[in-house]
């Protein structure tokens, strides 16, 4: 699957909230959007707010990143993280970005984390 394939198959789902670098890239855009976009050689996955990229994950595999992209973005609700009690009354894409941004900063946290302190990188949203 390569980046036109995804967007067809998005468009089949009935989806157009996400942006595919060089393939689909909505004149509006809301605060919170998933993306799939070249970086260098690799493949980026994440969710762009408020005009940040935020990366859950990259790929050397165009293919790969492209069917982690659909599942990610046409999956059910993510089980609520240990101690919370589920979002019913929030189902939907709005309601997994904010989980994958969750995610994003915890996996951001565990690596600043490791690197030591003073390492100039932003402040996670509090």
């Amino acid at each position: 699957m390569d980046r036109h394939d995804l967007e067809a198959a998005l468009a089949r789902a009935g989806l157009r909230e996400y942006e595919i670098e060089g393939v689909h890239e909505p004149a509006w855009r809301p605060g919170e959007l998933p993306y799939l976009r070249r970086e260098g050689e690799r493949w980026a996955v994440g969710v762009r707010e408020r005009g940040e990229y935020g990366t859950i994950r990259r790929f050397t595999d165009e293919d790969e990143a492209c069917r982690f992209f659909y599942e990610l973005v046409t999956s059910a609700l993510p089980p609520p993280p240990p101690g919370e009690p589920p979002a019913v009354e929030q189902p939907g894409l709005i309601r997994r970005l904010g989980r994958w941004r969750r995610v994003a900063w915890e996996d951001y946290r565990r690596a600043r984390r490791a690197r030591g302190p003073g390492d100039g990188g932003p402040s996670p949203p509090r």
